[in-house]
């Protein structure tokens, strides 16, 4: 595995959720809102 740390995509994404951390921040930049809703199971408010 890479530096989970580096530029972030969908596997990063799913490591940072499946730690606590917040990952709404990546929509729109490294991950599309439909991506962000399998990966949490909450729909992409924009808030």
């Amino acid at each position: 595995m890479k530096n989970p740390f580096s530029f972030p995509n969908y596997d990063t994404a799913k490591l940072y959720n499946s730690w606590g951390l917040k990952i709404d921040y990546m929509v729109n930049w490294c991950l599309t809102p439909e991506q962000y809703k399998e990966i949490t199971g909450i729909d992409y408010t924009g808030k």
